[in-house]
């Protein structure tokens, strides 16, 4: 993808985030349960999934 786009998209999702920490206050806890399980899949999927 191009790197420019991927910034933008960065900044959006940044930008979300940061509104959403302040209209709802229990978001960042959802947040942070979202983003540990994605990594999980993720780190699972490169450690012993994909090969090169």
């Amino acid at each position: 993808m191009n790197d420019k786009i991927l910034g933008i998209i960065y900044i959006i999702v940044g930008i979300m985030i940061l509104v959403m920490k302040y209209w709802i206050p229990q978001f960042f806890d959802y947040l942070i349960w979202l983003v540990a399980i994605v990594l999980l899949i993720m780190g699972i999927y490169l450690f012993f999934i994909k090969k090169y």
